[in-house]
């Protein structure tokens, strides 16, 4: 995430903040997790009512955020937020710096951990695996995910997204497709609308504004659900 071939989103109100420490490949992962907050934020707004901030808050409180860095080790840098602004999230992350190395079985044990740790009938989970590199992980890291979410009661959406070259997507590219398989084969969410589940799914980005528009593709699938567990 520290090669500079891919940088932050010009000419957004968050351009400046984020190229001060992350001139980089991850911060434009922050741009996008910033354009997917604000989305989501915006969607909650024109929910309550668009004038009634107060319910907007309230509503906002709905979705929970939870963010999981990974590289040879894994940090969570938010766990089950509520409350934070699209740019108190922002600032939450930026704290955290590029430093090599790749490891998804810590990150998608960890990703369980915290849905898990935090998980809520009221919710729907959802887990956005981005990376821009290739690692190896059993398909039993992914299917003890998703058999721990249907435990509880709902299947978890898994999208992946690579932000790299496509031949090293090959291990998203199954990550993706065992979290389908998993849900499909699910008992039916009653409560949930026909046709209005988050289906996994596979993406790549091979530049900023495309990683920008998958995570406003991902925020916009959420209008329907009522909550997100993004690592």
């Amino acid at each position: 995430m520290g090669i500079s071939d891919r940088r932050p989103l010009p000419g957004t109100p968050t351009t400046a903040l984020i190229s001060k420490t992350a001139n980089n490949r991850l911060g434009a992962v922050f741009s996008a997790l910033h354009s997917f907050w604000v989305a989501r934020h915006a969607a909650v707004t024109a929910g309550a009512g668009g004038g009634d901030q107060a319910a907007a808050n309230l509503n906002l409180r709905r979705d929970a955020y939870s963010v999981v860095m990974f590289d040879h080790e894994v940090t969570t840098a938010l766990a089950n937020d509520f409350e934070s602004t699209p740019e108190e999230l922002l600032n939450a992350v930026l704290a955290y710096k590029d430093r090599g190395g790749t490891n998804f079985t810590g990150a998608m044990k960890r990703g369980q951990a915290v849905m898990e740790a935090h998980w809520s009938t009221e919710r729907t989970p959802v887990i956005v695996f981005l990376s821009d590199g290739e690692c190896s992980i059993a398909d039993t890291v992914t299917q003890d995910a998703c058999r721990a979410a249907i435990k509880l009661g709902k299947p978890v959406s898994l999208q992946t997204v690579s932000f790299g070259r496509d031949t090293s997507s090959s291990s998203l590219r199954r990550m993706a497709e065992i979290a389908a398989d998993a849900q499909a084969s699910a008992p039916r969410d009653l409560l949930v609308p026909a046709g209005a589940s988050v289906k996994s799914a596979f993406s790549q980005a091979l530049d900023s504004v495309q990683l920008a528009e998958t995570f406003l593709g991902i925020a916009e699938s959420l209008r329907k659900q009522r909550g997100s567990l993004i690592n």
